[in-house]
């Protein structure tokens, strides 16, 4: 299993993916912090801040692309053939899989919440806006971890089940995006909206529990349960399926 993880991250470091997908989710970031710091008055109750400190976590998008990525690539140039030969498990080659991704989730979204903070406290400390308990600091970053990195494995499950890549990345993010936030509006369907993953990061993202009419969302424990099976079950599916699958 740990050459099998060394030989993933081999991988990831040959290829420059990883690295603009980086840059987008810094930027990505960068923007959602400074635009609210530097409207007037945007900025002032406990509540906002705890809003701003939670803007890292919307790369959880962008580690959503790399761990799809990480599996339709290997389709798309046959690089799983040579995969597979040295480990024919594929049980083990998905767990590895799984490992490196939560692992790359994790170092992103740590790099998002040092810029995250390194913007905003000086930011807030020249505006006078002072970090109190009340902001509910720890659990803005602590939420934003866990989203990101579990969204590395979600889209690794995702990527294993759609093999094309440009169908997976596609219909994922157009998901992600747009037809999840469509099912919170439609009557009678948007109770289901909790439970998607975007309802999900609202849960755990969200000192609201009230999102929108009709719909409540999770507590913050409830959301991570719920991003758990999104992050393994498609991944267990994906390695029963490519288990009786021709992969040529």
């Amino acid at each position: 299993m740990i050459n099998l993880i060394r030989a993933e991250f081999l991988k990831i470091r040959t290829t420059q993916v990883w690295f603009w997908l980086l840059l987008a989710a810094v930027a990505l970031t960068a923007l959602l912090v400074i635009a609210p710091l530097a409207s007037t008055g945007q900025v002032s109750s406990p509540r906002d801040v705890f809003d701003l400190f939670t803007a890292s976590g919307t790369s959880y998008v962008v580690v959503f692309v790399l761990g799809v990525l990480g599996v339709t690539t290997e389709y798309r140039y046959q690089t799983i053939t040579p995969t597979v030969l040295a480990t024919p498990s594929r049980w083990t080659l998905v767990t590895g899989k799984m490992i490196v991704y939560a692992l790359l989730g994790a170092l992103y979204a740590l790099i998002c919440i040092i810029v995250q903070l390194a913007i905003a406290l000086p930011w807030l400390s020249a505006k006078n806006v002072h970090i109190t308990g009340e902001s509910h600091l720890v659990r803005a970053l602590v939420g934003v971890f866990v989203v990101v990195t579990l969204f590395g494995i979600i889209g690794l499950g995702f990527g294993a089940l759609i093999k094309n890549q440009i169908v997976a990345v596609s219909v994922g993010v157009i998901f992600l995006l747009i037809l999840q936030n469509i099912l919170s509006v439609i009557p009678r369907v948007k109770v289901v909206y909790p439970f998607t993953p975007g309802g999900a990061v609202a849960g755990i993202l969200s000192l609201r529990r009230n999102a929108f009419d009709g719909v409540t969302l999770l507590p913050f424990a409830g959301g991570v349960v719920v991003l758990l099976l999104w992050a393994f079950i498609p991944a267990i599916l994906g390695a029963m399926f490519t288990l009786t699958r021709d992969i040529t």
